[in-house]
């Protein structure tokens, strides 16, 4: 016994272990452990090998993944202090729970190595399946998770056939934003968009589609990126209106941006939107409180919590598309 009649912590081993010892990557080790087809014979004995030396233990629900799934669907978010993805759980909570299924959440900050492991930790609980909103991981992996459990992407593509995908009309909303930005007749119009993740391009190429539809040019140099927060706008506006002082429409990546573009434009001794307009996406529920209250694009988040659910459970690779709808207030 130790000091104060404790007894020592044993380090448990992890399939970090394994994998050193068996000299292979932490994902090898997850499907030699779970029997899956692709590993090669010999890796999978030098894998059990390792595991065996080490004493490693995988849940007893893992054990049992060979022959069937748990009830829990994995959730991953990139942020869970956003406040957009709240509204999105709830859908998917309730929605798992009409299934009988339970839910475990991830937050990653859009770090593709804590997407890596919270699919990785969602297999070892034998998860019926993720769903969620991967910005860090590229598509040959994700589509590589995708062959070793359901799994449905938010607001992003995989090639056809390799996942489920549910996203919002990026392009139809942002077209509707661009065209009420664009009333005014001397309209010049700048972009906030997010430099977070590598899925994230979707509204920007909408923007600058939009804009050359209406017969503004090129705008792409009007499109200043930064974190997908109020601070991150409010610095990406103020650099954009520093940059092209003529800029009076802003259109911003998410309502958080459009909040932060409201601010700069404030702090630089303007009126909004008498000296540029600003509509933002999500319609996060401060939005309506603001001062001004935020003109933005309205994305049912409870619903997509919900579809994603319902595309996890069909067990399908279709794509949904949800509908978007321009809300009008005080800033456009």
């Amino acid at each position: 016994m130790t000091e104060r009649g404790r007894l020592p912590r044993v380090k448990r081993v992890t399939i970090e272990d394994v994998a050193r010892e068996a000299g292979v990557g932490r994902q090898t080790v997850s499907r030699a452990l779970r029997d899956l087809p692709e590993i090669a014979p010999d890796t999978r004995e030098r894998v059990l090998a390792a595991a065996t030396r080490l004493g490693y233990r995988p849940s007893a629900l893992a054990k049992g993944m060979r022959t069937q799934r748990s009830d829990v669907i994995a959730l991953i978010v990139s942020d869970i202090a956003n406040p957009f993805y709240p509204a999105v759980a709830r859908g998917v909570y309730d929605a798992a729970e009409a299934a009988g299924c339970s839910v475990v959440l991830y937050n990653t900050d859009a770090d593709p190595g804590r997407e890596r492991d919270a699919v990785e930790d969602a297999l070892a609980r034998s998860a019926r399946g993720v769903v969620g909103f991967f910005y860090g991981m590229p598509d040959d992996v994700l589509a590589d998770y995708a062959r070793s459990v359901p799994l449905v992407v938010a607001d992003r593509e995989l090639p056809a056939e390799t996942a489920a995908s549910v996203c919002n009309d990026f392009a139809t909303g942002t077209a509707a934003a661009v065209e009420l930005l664009a009333r005014r007749p001397d309209a010049c119009l700048g972009m906030l968009d997010s430099s977070v993740g590598v899925a994230v391009d979707e509204r920007r190429l909408a923007f600058v589609t939009a804009c050359a539809a209406l017969g503004f040019g090129d705008v792409s140099a009007r499109i200043v990126q930064g974190p997908p927060t109020i601070p991150g706008g409010t610095e990406a506006a103020r650099q954009l209106l520093s940059e092209w002082p003529e800029v009076n429409g802003i259109f911003a990546f998410n309502d958080l941006m459009g909040i932060g573009a409201v601010q700069a434009v404030l702090a630089r001794g303007g009126a909004v939107p008498r000296d540029c307009a600003v509509v933002g996406f999500d319609d996060l529920e401060m939005s309506a409180y603001l001062n001004p209250p935020l003109s933005t694009v309205r994305i049912d988040k409870y619903d997509h919590g919900q579809a994603l659910v319902r595309a996890l459970l069909a067990d399908t690779a279709d794509r949904i598309s949800l509908p978007v709808s321009l809300i009008t207030r005080a800033t456009a």
